[in-house]
């Protein structure tokens, strides 16, 4: 890199499911000016998500520079063979350093804010204020006693509270939920003054902007862009002025960026559009016959199980008034009513892609697969199945690309806690994984207008970037962008991405990015950090608002 080109700072500016879709109306209607000014004087375009496209995995991606199979979270939540229960990832089960670990080990100062799957917070030479998986404020401001006192005296309005649970019943409420979320991000972007006032060295801050994601798939139709849009002025300037309170918050931190000498990134972890409805994984798993519904027999044992858990919740309640139940907390076998014994594989995550799991006998005593042989035959007719169902009103694939996870890898899935097969929905599409007694494989969600799509957006402003050139890049490229920007590409060596402004990495080594990791981390199983039962039950609590829990 040119001298004059290095960045002594960078700023990155992290808008959760943004997309060009929804910021280029915005910006032609007058309604996001800060934004329009920021890009006009950058390199911008578009960049493309991890798989899945799902806010954990792809934050994580996007901070680590690797893919799901190299940093090991493809979801907010994994499976845990060992107990049969759906663990909250978090921290300590990402197997790769971050780039703000990189960047601390050769002494250069970082601050996060509100990035998900920073908690426990990062142990780095700065400050990381974690994000959605901190299971309260308190957790989440832990990392700095010193900051989490200036935010409780500076800013009432910061809090980790989900804005967006349900779409609004009507422009009064909207406009109230829009007016709450103009505090909530100005409360963030002032929160990076106080981390520059008590780190003023810092060579690369990040704030991320969490609610807009549920904002998007609660409110898709008022935004009034796409074939499914609602005309209603009160509802759609509702819409509008939560864009314009993000780009109030946007414009703040662009002052701090500018004060500081800072060059600018700004990145999606994934795009959006609208949603058509729902499919009921399990229930298709159950009529090709890759899944079993129990007997009379297991049906009593099932509720059994379950009786017994909500007693233990009842219990646990009764002990502090103040925990909070969740139904969700309870084990695999309990959660989905199947016949363990004769069932091949069952799909527990629900959200932007079906993720199935062989239902090996190393999981579960009794169950049908223990060889290699039945294994590889169980997977190819999950595969063939996913692959060839269609939706019943239109013949269209309800799946649009379904992934053999240990071929495509080179790993093994149940040795790695991975789930074996990946189904991406057709793009209007959501994945349910709850087991009705609807017959339906695609139900209607009126509870969630919009969803992922796997195209997001990239802007770059500062030295050596020509304004209006057009960028399309992937997520893992991200972190090297930033590191090539500080003049440290040799930090991206165990890397899958390269510097999108640079010298492609692969084009001068041979491990093509997939060499040893120097720096150890604990793998998902070691003995270490774990959430207890009550923050367990917070987070999913909050996953559950988001609309990724029933």
């Amino acid at each position: 890199m040119d001298h004059s080109t290095k960045w002594n700072r960078v700023f990155i500016l992290g808008l959760d499911g943004a997309t060009w879709t929804v910021l280029d109306p915005m910006i032609q209607r007058g309604v996001m000016p800060n934004l329009a000014r920021l890009r006009q004087r950058s390199a911008w375009g578009e960049m493309i998500s991890c798989i899945p496209p799902v806010t954990s995995a792809a934050w994580t991606t996007m901070i680590t520079g690797n893919g799901p199979h190299k940093h090991g979270v493809f979801d907010h939540r994994c499976f845990d063979a060992e107990s049969r229960r759906m663990r909250v990832n978090h921290s300590a089960r990402v197997r790769v350093p971050t780039m703000f670990h990189k960047l601390s080990e050769i002494g250069k100062t970082v601050v996060s804010i509100n990035v998900p799957v920073t908690y426990p917070p990062l142990k780095v030479n700065g400050l990381v204020v974690s994000g959605l998986d901190s299971p309260h404020l308190e957790a989440a401001l832990s990392g700095n006693e010193g900051f989490a006192a200036a935010v409780r005296k500076e800013l009432p309005d910061y809090h980790h509270r989900v804005l967006w649970k349900r779409p609004p019943a009507n422009a009064s409420e909207f406009q109230n939920s829009a007016n709450e979320s103009r505090k909530l991000f100005a409360a963030r972007a002032e929160s990076a003054w106080i981390a520059d006032r008590m780190f003023p060295d810092w060579s690369t801050m990040m704030v991320q902007f969490q609610n807009l994601d549920p904002f998007q798939h609660r409110c898709w139709r008022y935004l009034n862009i796409d074939e499914i849009g609602i005309d209603d002025p009160p509802m759609n300037r509702a819409a509008e002025s939560a864009m314009n309170a993000l780009d109030s918050a946007i414009g703040r931190l662009m002052e701090l960026a500018e004060a500081r000498g800072a060059g600018v990134l700004v990145s999606s972890d994934h795009g959006f559009g609208h949603c058509s409805g729902r499919i009921a994984i399990n229930r298709i798993l159950i009529d090709k016959g890759l899944a079993f519904e129990p007997s009379l027999l297991g049906t009593v044992r099932r509720r059994r199980q379950q009786a017994m858990d909500h007693l233990r919740l009842w219990l646990e309640k009764q002990q502090d008034k103040e925990a909070r139940s969740a139904s969700f907390d309870t084990t695999i076998d309990a959660q989905y009513p199947l016949d363990w014994k004769r069932t091949l594989g069952f799909a527990p995550h629900q959200d932007t892609a079906g993720m199935v799991y062989l239902n090996r006998s190393w999981y579960r005593k009794g169950a049908p697969l223990s060889t290699p042989r039945q294994i590889d035959d169980a997977k190819s007719q999950f595969m063939q199945v996913l692959d060839e169902v269609t939706d019943p009103t239109n013949g269209s694939k309800l799946f649009k690309q379904v992934i053999d996870v240990a071929s495509a890898h080179n790993l093994d899935p149940a040795r790695e806690g991975f789930p074996d097969v990946i189904a991406l929905p057709r793009k209007d599409l959501w994945v349910r994984t709850k087991i009705t007694n609807r017959p339906d494989w695609l139900e209607p969600d009126p509870d969630l207008p919009g969803t992922h799509r796997p195209e997001g957006i990239i802007m770059a402003s500062g030295a050596g970037i020509e304004a209006g050139q057009k960028l399309s890049c992937r997520l893992i490229d991200f972190a090297p962008t930033v590191l090539g920007r500080l003049g440290q590409s040799g930090l991206a060596v165990n890397m899958e991405g390269s510097d999108i402004f640079g010298t492609p990495l692969t084009s001068h080594r041979k491990d093509n990015g997939h060499s040893s990791v120097t720096t150890p981390h604990a793998p998902l199983h070691a003995p270490g950090f774990e959430y207890d039962d009550e923050e367990q039950r917070l987070i999913e609590q909050r996953l559950a608002d988001l609309g990724y829990l029933e």
